[in-house]
């Protein structure tokens, strides 16, 4: 509560998410996720539902004062929720658990974390949920039962053995760093800050470690550089330019007190050099086994072995999946982006995968919005085949907004792995490069 304290601030925004279950005295608590804060959601998704013995349902709130979101961390963390009249429980004939994410010291983001944990719930007898399944497809915003509802606010299903009833709160911090605006290029650091507009800047840690540097200097306390601006769009925003010797790359720690809010490295993409690369090549001299697999591809399962490597060198994170229904790679970006891709090294296969492809793409979409999180997933189709042999099929990717990587796209990464590479801004390009043909009508 103390941090807490400190970081909130009036014109905070609440965000509560919950499912419970009445009994004949009391509303017990099965998870609830409590989120606040320093700007609004984008979208007003609240709703409620009070029907058969279940009470769910999301909360955005417009900004409170601190007193009262003090008040309700507080009262979260001795087990009770007050909404919109009813006053919940969360279940325990003991002392409550506790648990924070805080305690993890390699992460890159820090919001302050507690989860209060209760006793484990017996399971609900199967007519009990079935009737709680039929209920919420009648409510006026209708869900296809208890699975449908946890994984739009969610939270975990109560049909699920060993879990154990819960309230997450979380609070955003009241300055943060803003990365894609950002930049390090020629030995020249930029950074951009907002800051709550109640909140004291004074309070705000700011270092560096430049790699490689030079000596004691690529270590600085560097907070009393930041020119701090007037309150524009709620915000107030901090900027820092300055000079550093030696950056290849540079590491910038954010902190309010004592307390780490994010770390985040920039890199120079003209001068860093690619160690993925070099990594890679230590085992596989001149790349001669990667561009067998991707260049003179004939079997699939090795052409996406072939392609998710080489997209572990441009810089994204790959993963081969090995369910059968699923696309051939999910790769995520820096940025948080995903992509689901289809390789193929057949033509007989072309219209299979586009197919696969958009339907694996917007199941993925559909799961994560509900979930709520980022749903714009995109997607692209590898053929180890040149283009001139796919020309008859050629517009059905782009028709879809699929991206197409042929043969010469191919053969253009490689001649690229030397340098660094923004996969986000590959992305960007690859995305506005299939959009645009699909406007003009043309491949």
């Amino acid at each position: 509560m103390a941090v807490a304290d400190t970081w909130v601030c009036d014109g905070y925004f609440l965000d509560i998410r919950y499912i419970a279950f009445a009994t004949t005295e009391i509303i017990e608590v099965w998870d609830a996720a409590i989120t606040i804060n320093p700007l609004p959601a984008a979208q007003n998704l609240s709703f409620g539902i009070e029907r058969a013995g279940v009470v769910t349902g999301h909360i955005q709130s417009a900004a409170r004062g601190k007193i009262e979101l003090l008040q309700l961390i507080t009262d979260a963390t001795a087990g009770e929720l007050e909404l919109s009249g009813k006053r919940l429980i969360l279940p325990a004939d003991r002392a409550y658990d506790f648990y924070s994410e805080m305690g993890h010291r390699e992460q890159w983001y820090s919001q302050l974390h507690l989860c209060v944990s209760g006793n484990r719930r017996p399971v609900q007898l199967a007519t009990d949920l079935s009737k709680i399944d039929s209920a919420l497809r009648l409510a006026s915003t209708p869900f296809d039962g208890l699975s449908d509802v946890t994984a739009w606010l969610g939270l975990s299903d109560p049909r699920r053995s060993g879990d154990y009833p819960t309230i997450n709160i979380r609070v955003g911090p009241p300055v943060d760093l803003i990365i894609g605006l950002s930049s390090l290029a020629d030995n020249n650091l930029r950074l951009l800050l907002h800051a709550h507009p109640l909140f004291d800047v004074k309070r705000v840690g700011l270092s560096m470690r430049v790699v490689p540097g030079s000596g004691q200097d690529a270590r600085r306390q560097i907070a009393d550089e930041i020119s701090w601006g007037d309150i524009v769009d709620g915000r107030r925003e901090g900027k820092i330019d300055i000079r550093v010797q030696h950056a290849d790359n540079v590491l910038v720690m954010l902190m309010i007190g004592t307390s780490t809010v994010r770390r985040q490295w920039f890199v120079d993409q003209i001068k860093a050099r690619n160690y993925r690369l070099l990594a890679t090549q230590h085992f596989d001299k001149d790349l001669r086994m990667l561009r067998q697999a991707v260049l003179e591809a004939s079997d699939s399962r090795k052409l996406e072995q072939g392609v998710a490597l080489l997209l572990f060198l441009l810089g994204f994170s790959p993963a081969i999946q090995l369910e059968n229904d699923a696309p051939d790679l999910i790769v995520s970006t820096p940025g948080g982006r995903l992509v689901v891709i289809e390789c193929t090294t057949r033509i007989s296969d072309f219209s299979s995968k586009v197919g696969k492809l958009v339907d694996r793409r917007g199941s993925l979409s559909k799961s994560l919005s509900a979930s709520g999180h980022l749903s714009n997933v995109s997607a692209a189709l590898v053929c180890a085949s040149p283009r001139d042999q796919i020309a008859a099929h050629a517009n059905e990717p782009s028709m879809h907004d699929i991206i197409l990587i042929a043969r010469e796209e191919l053969e253009a990464i490689f001649e690229r792995l030397r340098f660094p590479s923004d996969p986000d801004k590959m992305l960007d390009e690859a995305v506005q490069r299939v959009s645009g043909k699909q406007k003009l009508g043309i491949d």
